[in-house]
């Protein structure tokens, strides 16, 4: 969704809080998932507000970040978990809500499909699943096993095709697109990919905005571990 779109496709929020570096950064990460941050809080439909800040009157939804608990209304706690605000998010704005962050990704990747082995490309990827682009159609409902570096770490996830997309004309369909469930053997894979799933879309506002990941900001984030490296 570009912002040039319909007023009314236009997810917009707003983020109010005592640090700037972190609003500019949690802001970077909203854009990413395609929330666009407002200053004018009459035309949210959530505003994200740090606890104890005071807000003029208004009509919208605010979620608290808060360093506690609180007994009643909409909060996330600090560290704030990236899943757990996606969550409320999807929550917010859309009725039938996604459960799982996914972001864009750039990344070759290899397919064995029965004996033989593909390359390809991933393009999008969630810790359930990804989308892919190929040099030939594979069928729904094949297995194959897709293997990609995370981290400086290779890793191979048993899948299933659930739709194939042929190729088309535009730049953006020379090849197939295929979407896979990953089917893992251990269930820990599913954590280990929303960790690095939630990883790269801290550091990648990080890089847009121009923020160190020494930065104090970062300390409103749980920053996931993944290989040892937070």
């Amino acid at each position: 969704m570009l912002l040039g779109g319909k007023q009314s496709e236009i997810k917009q929020v707003a983020v109010i809080t005592r640090s700037q570096q972190f609003s500019k950064l949690l802001t970077s990460i909203l854009a990413d998932w395609k929330f666009f941050a407002v200053e004018d809080l009459s035309t949210a439909t959530v505003a994200f507000v740090e606890r104890g800040v005071e807000l003029p009157d208004h009509d919208v939804q605010v979620v608290w970040l808060t360093s506690m608990p609180l007994e009643k209304g909409d909060f996330l706690t600090t560290p704030i978990s990236l899943s757990e605000l996606y969550l409320l998010l999807q929550a917010h704005f859309f009725p039938t809500p996604r459960r799982n962050i996914r972001v864009a990704m750039d990344m070759p990747v290899e397919l064995k499909i029965e004996s033989e082995w593909l390359q390809g490309q991933l393009v999008s990827l969630s810790d359930r699943g990804g989308r892919l682009t190929c040099a030939r159609e594979i069928p729904r409902g094949a297995e194959l096993t897709l293997e990609l570096k995370l981290e400086g770490e290779t890793l191979r996830i048993p899948s299933e095709v659930l739709y194939c997309i042929p190729a088309g004309d535009s730049s953006s369909r020379l090849q197939p697109q295929i979407g896979v469930l990953f089917k893992p053997t251990k269930i820990e894979m599913f954590e280990r990919l929303k960790r690095f799933i939630e990883k790269n879309c801290i550091e990648c506002a990080c890089a847009r905005e121009g923020i160190s990941l020494n930065d104090t900001c970062l300390s409103w984030l749980a920053m996931p571990v993944v290989n040892g490296t937070p």
